[in-house]
């Protein structure tokens, strides 16, 4: 039987929500070292808080008692399938899926690439693990946005799923126990179609082919290489739409799945989210400026069109962002926070987390929140959105043009209380520290 398990012990829960610390916030005295997280599951009725473990520091916490369950199986009716738009620096050739050939810089690559696998750059922008047990007909679905994780052909005992390295930026991670294999393969069939996710590391039971009843999973555990994406190929084959898929949890807790593929060629924040929620998103994502990767940013003092009347700008390495944006309707709002303060939230003994704050630029999580309607003066009166739709939507999409052209998607659902924690912790203003 698999499930989501709880942090503090191995015990089965619906669902749960984790929230990675950066390296290097808090107080002098408690500085984080990268590996702490705050901590949310099913049936809570407490705010979001400051876990007591830390991640990759033994064998316990949420991640850990949910993915030991996959490497310590010796059944043979359970599988899953681990995705991520960065291949993990352990993998063998054996850990390809069968239509994705095997690459490895060479011994000729700058020291830090040597002898470690090449990304697709045309796969999705997405990282998680779908995991299945066909005898139990149990499941869970881990969506989280940490690069190259979980290791593979690692001593577990010192691994512990989360490498040193990945401490420096803030992170989000959710995992559902599925209400059942099928509720997995539809979520299977919306990866395979929309994000194109780069896999690794699969598992299939014997049962499971292209033929069988589920022909869902054996066509993603299979992998793929998506085109290179383009204005170009959208205008020659034509714009994919996007999904929007609704299903259960093991208790029945209904989460949606909106998803674009590179196919789309359309903002997926803007012009996908928060119109088919029908809110106004308060977002955070990873954000920077190269050349590939750019903001919609213009010069000048004036507020086009496709910026909100509440926007403002703020300057990061030189160049100016803007932080509100509308959607193509003109009816929707994106606000992106700019930085995120935990001095409302408390740690597991009841502290206050005070001086626990990080800007936009040290946090690679992806999530949202809907926006209180009257946040912008709207009132029951003049607007068909209630004062209070608490959406979280968790994500592996960022707010960037370069993501346009890959497939993701986030995972939405009403959660009053985490609600309630994310909105005390998000700021939007002009510091950026």
């Amino acid at each position: 039987m698999l499930s989501a398990k709880s942090d503090l012990s191995s015990t089965n829960v619906d669902w749960w929500f984790m929230y990675k610390l950066p390296k290097g916030c808090g107080p002098e005295d408690k500085v984080s070292l990268g590996n702490e997280y705050l901590y949310f599951q099913s049936g809570q009725k407490t705010a979001l808080s400051l876990s007591s473990n830390k991640l990759g520091n033994g064998p316990q916490g949420a991640l850990f008692n949910t993915l030991q369950q996959l490497f310590e199986s010796q059944s043979p009716n359970v599988g899953w399938i681990h995705y991520n738009d960065e291949y993990p620096a352990s993998m063998q050739n054996s850990d390809f899926p069968p239509n994705v050939p095997a690459k490895f810089y060479s011994q000729n690559a700058r020291a830090s690439d040597r002898g470690k696998p090449i990304d697709h750059g045309h796969n999705g922008h997405c990282k998680g693990t779908l995991a299945f047990d066909l005898e139990s007909d149990t499941a869970f679905w881990l969506s989280h946005s940490t690069p190259r994780i979980p290791g593979l052909h690692l001593d577990n005992e010192q691994a512990f799923f989360y490498p040193e390295y990945a401490d420096q930026y803030a992170q989000t991670f959710i995992c559902i126990s599925l209400k059942n294999v099928a509720a997995a393969q539809s979520i299977a069939n919306v990866l395979q179609e929309q994000h194109q996710p780069q896999v690794f590391g699969s598992q299939l039971p014997s049962i499971i082919k292209q033929d069988s009843e589920y022909s869902e999973l054996w066509q993603l555990a299979q992998g793929s290489l998506p085109p290179a994406y383009s204005e170009k190929y959208a205008e020659k084959h034509g714009k994919k739409s996007p999904s929007d898929l609704t299903f259960k949890s093991k208790e029945g807790k209904s989460f949606r799945l909106l998803a674009k593929s590179g196919a789309w060629f359309d903002d997926f924040w803007i012009d996908l989210v928060g119109p088919t929620l029908e809110v106004d998103l308060r977002i955070e994502t990873w954000r920077r400026l190269t050349k590939t990767a750019v903001l919609p940013t213009k010069d000048g003092k004036d507020i086009p069109d496709d910026y909100g009347k509440q926007d403002f700008i703020t300057t990061y390495k030189g160049r100016e962002y803007h932080h509100e944006f509308k959607d193509l309707g003109d009816k929707e709002i994106i606000d992106e926070i700019t930085h995120v303060d935990l001095q409302m939230l408390k740690d597991h003994k009841g502290n206050m987390l005070s001086d626990y704050h990080w800007s936009y630029t040290k946090d690679h999580a992806k999530w949202a929140i809907s926006e209180e309607a009257i946040e912008r003066g709207k009132t029951d009166n003049e607007t068909d959105i209630p004062t209070h739709i608490s959406w979280v939507c968790i994500a592996d999409m960022n707010r960037m043009t370069s993501q346009e052209k890959r497939g993701g998607g986030a995972i939405c659902f009403h959660e009053p209380l985490l609600w309630q924690s994310l909105n005390e912790i998000e700021r939007i203003s002009g510091k950026i520290t």
